[in-house]
């Protein structure tokens, strides 16, 4: 692969959730990538210059491969079974369904994958995400699945069947494979297996005179070879296109916050603790203060241990609609600003405007804290730096992700725009005693209310941006002495029900001893930090940063 930074640059233009449905996700594995990695991108080769327009027939091919995988029974495998099991319950845990196809024939064109359903529960979401398909069906288990890669479609499990539009990769010749899970926890989705009667299949359209320039310009996957995940080892996973993961997620952390300690020994402290280097490192800055400072820029270059940078500014005095109708000071700070970043810190990294804004929002006309000011000043700020030359920005819409604003008529008018924004992220976080915010990772993932004016942020983010990388840019569980266990308990339960959110390419976690009395330290537990510990080195977090 080509140096990531070079890449970067050059393609930049810079109620009850219990009751509701989801599921999954669609793994692929191209036959050759072409710099971006395993679950992104298909090449061919086409011999001479532009073809005549073809007329294109309708046809399509069965799975060669189908299983599912079980949390409650890590080391079980599911080849040969009738039914492909996509979901959750007690009995079987988290389930997930993986099938894989070769496609022959080039170019493809209107792809769509397609199951025929055994039974499932009305209105489950459905999404198709991008895996490496190297894998046999007789041995695979929850214990060895590959990383998730990025979302193709989401659909409904209503009726007889459920299809999906995966146009966008399957393109040509080559070997795909595609891996299907579903947020709920409860709710268990049977497809039929071709061992059932009913293959899955690949449908697509292929010229009616094949065209013989057409071949592979690389091995098919089945023909490479593929570094085991060990762990602490980085696997095949590596940073892409906006510092997206070509597969699994990226791990990271704002360490000591709300205390006086250095940022370096809060970064060191707890990677020692935890035993990996963290991928992202998150830091915090206000007014006039410039970013990224030396500590950051020490931190992000150790070339034993490099890391993203996701810096989060919060501009004081002045509104939000005072900055979006130029305020000057604003403007003078974003020119000196403009200028640090180009003459410190070329690198790419993760940037957002005042996160959680909810908290601020005032929505009475002309207060210049309207939800619709706020996107304003976001969209200016962005588009502003862009004008004087910032190109490394990674631009990340936070979400407060607290229900009381979630249901405001105004939260749909915070949203900046697909074109200044390129992640989407929110901020959740547990408690360890019940009431508000208690349960499992899951719950804390894809939070909703009781009487279903809320979905839940997970659904809601994946169907309200269906394109864009999903992150928790701060999360945390809050320790509770009444309830010490709680930690290691939500810790262990999120090793599971990682497989239920496919599209969250990155997790921060925010550690604080003191957030207005509330603590989310996990060394304070030794089996909380030994679940910790298992859950960063899973093979799911292995992305390597060069």
């Amino acid at each position: 692969m080509k140096d990531w930074r070079r890449m970067l640059t050059d393609t930049f233009g810079l109620q009850n959730r219990r009751s509701r449905r989801r599921l999954t996700f669609a793994v692929i594995v191209p036959v050759a990538a072409t710099g971006f990695g395993l679950g992104y991108v298909v090449g061919f080769g086409r011999a001479g210059g532009p073809q005549p327009a073809a007329e294109f027939t309708a046809t399509g091919v069965d799975a060669e491969a189908d299983t599912y995988v079980r949390s409650a029974e890590p080391e079980a495998t599911g080849g040969g079974s009738p039914e492909l099991l996509v979901g959750g319950s007690s009995e079987v845990g988290v389930a997930s369904a993986y099938v894989r196809f070769t496609v022959t024939e080039a170019p493809v064109r209107d792809a769509k994958l397609e199951f025929s359903i055994v039974e499932s529960d009305p209105g489950q979401l459905l999404e198709v995400i991008g895996v490496d398909g190297r894998w046999d069906e007789a041995t695979m288990s929850a214990a060895e699945v590959p990383p998730f890669g990025r979302a193709f479609d989401a659909s409904s499990s209503s009726g007889s069947r459920v299809v999906f539009d995966v146009s966008k990769v399957v393109t040509g010749v080559g070997v795909y494979a595609f891996a299907v899970t579903s947020p709920d926890e409860d709710l268990l989705t049977r497809l039929h297996s071709r061992e059932g009667g009913t293959a899955p299949r690949l449908n697509f359209r292929v010229p009616v005179t094949p065209s013989p320039s057409l071949s592979l310009s690389g091995p098919s996957a089945s023909q490479s070879t593929r570094p085991e995940d060990g762990a602490g080892q980085s696997g095949p996973c590596e940073i892409g296109v906006k510092l997206v993961p070509t597969c699994g997620a990226l791990w990271g952390v704002a360490p000591g916050s709300r205390t006086s300690e250095p940022r370096i020994d809060a970064i060191e402290r707890w990677e020692r603790r935890t035993g990996r280097p963290q991928d992202i490192f998150h830091a915090y800055h206000r007014g006039d203060q410039l970013f990224p400072t030396e500590e950051e820029l020490e931190i992000a270059r150790n070339p034993d241990r490099p890391r993203l940078l996701f810096l989060n500014w919060k501009p004081r005095n002045a509104t939000w609609a005072e900055i979006a109708a130029g305020d000057k000071d604003i403007d003078a700070y974003l020119d000196r600003l403009a200028a640090h970043i180009k003459s410190t810190f070329n690198e790419p990294f993760f940037f957002t405007v005042h996160h959680e804004p909810e908290n601020d929002v005032d929505a009475r006309k002309g207060s210049g804290r309207t939800a619709a000011d706020y996107a304003a000043m976001y969209r200016y700020v962005i588009e502003y730096l862009r004008g004087k030359g910032v190109s490394n920005l990674v631009t990340v819409m936070v979400y407060m992700a607290y229900l009381g604003w979630s249901t405001k008529p105004w939260h749909r008018d915070l949203y900046p725009g697909d074109d200044v924004v390129d992640w989407v992220s929110w901020d959740a976080y547990a408690y360890s005693d019940k009431g508000y915010g208690f349960g499992d990772f899951a719950e804390m993932v894809d939070r909703a209310d009781d009487d279903g004016a809320w979905p839940g942020y997970y659904r809601w983010a994946a169907q309200s941006f269906p394109d864009k990388p999903l992150m928790l840019a701060e999360w945390g569980i809050w320790r509770s002495n009444k309830n010490p266990g709680h930690q290691a308990t939500f810790l262990r339960q999120a090793l599971a029900q990682l497989a239920h959110f496919p599209r969250l390419k990155a997790l921060v976690y925010f550690e604080t001893p003191n957030d207005r009395g509330k603590d989310s330290r996990i060394d304070k537990d030794p089996l909380a930090l030994t679940a910790y510990r298992e859950l960063g080195l899973s093979r799911h977090f292995q992305v390597r940063i060069p």
